[in-house]
């Protein structure tokens, strides 16, 4: 006997559907929550959803906001790329065999000792001020998230069939793209999203010390000349931003990898 139960419907679940009106019922109690704590404070110290949404679209209207828009999310991006090679690489490493995993276990555990915003500062002074700093303090942030994921991704394939692959002579590269990629696509996307999550965050930080643009830089910006409402539409409209991404570009396509991985033949190598 299943012990999930059923809600009532309700002309909203009725209308949108499970999904979107859980959805919708979330952010509405968050955009509530966030005018409660505004009432606490002094008005104009801590900007509300209303000041929010203004500032927003003044910013939208002045044309800067793509300009540094473009600048975090490319530094974002390549701080990511790198990021998931290394981190990848490792990850594989630790999966297949017992040196890999010892090899890097140092490694990842030094990486993930050290805050993001300690490697902000660190690479801020090696590098200095510039382009390079933010995306080395990015990459070398996520890089231990994203091997530990995708580690237990390949430690979780029967072990089995990786003996059975090299006794039978065949080569890495088909055995990476006929069974290791295909079978660990879940952790792939786990890392993908958790390292997304986490280079976002870094670059910003990254950008108040080391950056003249980006959303970081501008935000803290404003927040120093007391433009608080500024400041806090810069992140919402990054957030807003990100999260589109996340629906336009990572939901679909990781609804096509899976596919693909429905359809891997997995006994014929």
């Amino acid at each position: 006997m299943s012990t999930r139960t059923r809600s009532l419907p309700t002309p909203l679940r009725s209308t949108l559907g499970d999904k979107w009106a859980a959805a919708l019922i979330s952010v509405v109690l968050g955009l509530a929550a966030w005018w409660l704590v505004t009432v606490i404070f002094p008005r104009g110290l801590f900007p509300g959803p209303i000041e929010t949404v203004n500032a927003s679209v003044e910013l939208l209207a002045s044309g800067i906001v793509w300009t540094h828009m473009e600048a975090t999310f490319f530094r974002t991006f390549l701080g990511f790329i790198g990021a998931f090679f290394v981190g990848g690489a490792l990850g594989v490493a630790m999966g297949i065999n017992n040196f890999g995993e010892h090899f890097s276990t140092p490694i990842i555990i030094i990486a993930l000792s050290v805050p993001g915003i300690a490697w902000a500062a660190i690479t801020t002074i090696i590098f200095g001020f510039g382009v390079v700093a933010p995306v080395v303090a990015t990459a070398v942030t996520v890089f231990p998230y994203i091997s530990l994921r995708i580690w237990k991704g390949v430690e979780d394939i029967d072990p089995t069939l990786i003996r059975m692959s090299r006794s039978f002579g065949i080569s890495k590269t088909r055995l990476l793209r006929r069974m290791i990629l295909p079978s660990i696509a879940p952790a792939l996307f786990t890392a993908v999203r958790f390292g997304l999550a986490i280079s976002w965050k870094i670059e910003t930080q990254a950008e108040i010390f080391a950056s003249n643009s980006g959303v970081g830089y501008r935000a803290i910006e404003a927040f120093s000349r007391y433009q608080y409402d500024t400041a806090m539409a810069w992140a919402a409209v990054f957030v807003v931003i990100v999260f589109l991404l996340e629906m336009a570009v990572l939901r679909p396509l990781e609804r096509k990898v899976f596919a693909y991985r429905k359809e891997a033949d997995f006994g014929v190598l």
